[in-house]
């Protein structure tokens, strides 16, 4: 009984694998911002803006997984946040900088 038991905790381990890359862009990244920062929130796990889009001015905002490791004082408000739909790059234009982040999954850069 206890083999048996076993061999099913061993089975269902190896059936939840880590996703490949591949497959968490195509289900989470094809997204596309255009946002003027208003209010930003950054951490270690979690991107949250808040603004407008310079082309419609209607209020936006945007929360994704800080797949980019943005750091939290790199935001500031009047900054804004680009990514383009089917391209992983984050770039926030600043006054007098533009700032490029590539994509970061399983600690590597995925383009």
């Amino acid at each position: 009984m206890k083999i048996f038991v076993f061999l099913c905790f061993l089975m269902l381990v190896s059936a939840c694998g880590e996703s490949d890359c591949n497959n968490v862009k195509q289900a989470f990244y094809p997204d596309e911002y255009n946002l003027i920062v208003g209010e930003s929130n950054i951490d270690n796990s979690w991107i949250k803006i808040t603004g407008y889009d310079p082309i419609t001015n209607k209020k936006s905002n945007i929360m994704v997984h800080n797949n980019w490791i943005v750091d939290y004082n790199e935001v500031e408000t009047g900054d804004t946040i680009m990514k383009r739909e089917g391209n992983l790059e984050l770039v926030i234009h600043k006054k007098d900088t533009i700032i490029r982040h590539d994509w970061y999954c399983r600690g590597k850069a995925y383009k």
